[in-house]
């Protein structure tokens, strides 16, 4: 009686058509993760948006970006199920101190984007007086505005004027009313995409944070109560100038330093939770004067997105 089976070509064969398969197959699991990674995040945004909405119709203002040593977090944060975490904040402390180093220490998993690598990161900023300036991080900030360098990336024809109001939706030092979002809240960005502080992203290139020696790195801002969180958009510098300066064009992607531009993981670009409450995506092939319009509260340019 002959022996039936496979022949060595006839499992090559087999091999490598499963071979093609899964080479087919994984990109198209990528595309999915990555689209839901994007949703997930869209949906954090949306979140976060909606605890502005009810902090402002409790107060009947948005909170500041900046107020003394604390952002815009702590204010909003009873307001997405987090106020039990403020029993203990103390806003007459630095937002590192005690008590409040206890509390920014753990991780708020709603400002953190499930597509950026290693997203339980923590800022250890070395202070000359200890404590060190330690909290887990965020990968969404407060724009306040425009910064004036912006000029210095964008056409003659499309400068933006320094007798505007450049001032974001959220800025430093006060409040806001809803009725000083002129430009309208369906044009003006709330909260966007600086994603991977402290480390140092260039493009998809990660430089990690360095504190001490020369040159220093750092993507200043990374923890979600820092007040480096919020920046104006538009500077080219990184933290320190022996680094070297930010390459390429100031628009989504590029970098995630500190006054830059936005920053996501997301291909092809970033989401943003606009003062309406609604949340878009805008691709990294958006204008940079787009971006600076949208950013701006009261410039009074005439723009519009979808």
């Amino acid at each position: 009686m002959r022996r039936r089976g496979f022949t060595l070509i006839e499992l090559l064969v087999v091999i490598a058509i499963i071979a093609i398969l899964i080479a087919l197959l994984v990109p198209a699991v990528q595309k999915v993760r990555q689209a839901s990674q994007r949703v997930q995040c869209q949906n954090n945004l949306k979140q976060v948006a909606l605890a502005f909405h009810t902090y402002e119709n409790t107060r009947k203002e948005l909170p500041p970006a900046i107020m003394g040593l604390h952002n815009w977090v702590p204010y909003v944060m009873p307001y997405f199920d987090q106020g039990a975490r403020l029993n203990t904040y103390s806003f007459s402390v630095g937002w590192w101190q005690p008590p409040n180093r206890a509390i920014v220490i753990e991780p708020l998993p709603l400002l953190q984007c499930p597509s950026t690598p290693f997203p339980d990161r923590v800022q250890d900023k070395p202070e000359a007086t200890p404590p060190n300036k330690t909290g887990a991080v965020s990968d969404y900030f407060a724009p306040i505005g425009v910064h004036i360098d912006i000029n210095l990336s964008v056409p003659a024809a499309n400068q933006f004027s320094t007798s505007s109001d450049l001032r974001g939706v959220l800025v430093s030092g006060s409040s806001t009313r809803m009725s000083q979002i002129t430009d309208g809240q369906s044009v003006s960005i709330l909260i966007g995409e600086c994603a991977g502080r402290e480390d140092v992203w260039r493009g998809r290139n990660m430089t990690p944070v360095n504190f001490t020696s020369a040159p220093k790195v750092r993507a200043r801002g990374g923890a979600w109560a820092t007040t480096d969180n919020p920046y104006a958009i538009g500077q080219r510098n990184a933290w320190d100038a022996a680094f070297g300066p930010i390459p390429g064009p100031v628009r989504i992607n590029i970098s995630n330093e500190w006054g830059h531009c936005f920053y996501s993981f997301h291909d092809g670009g970033a989401n943003f939770a606009f003062a309406d409450g609604s949340v878009r995506y805008l691709t990294d092939t958006t204008e940079l004067w787009t971006l600076g319009a949208l950013v701006t509260r009261a410039g009074g340019e005439a723009v519009s997105h979808e």
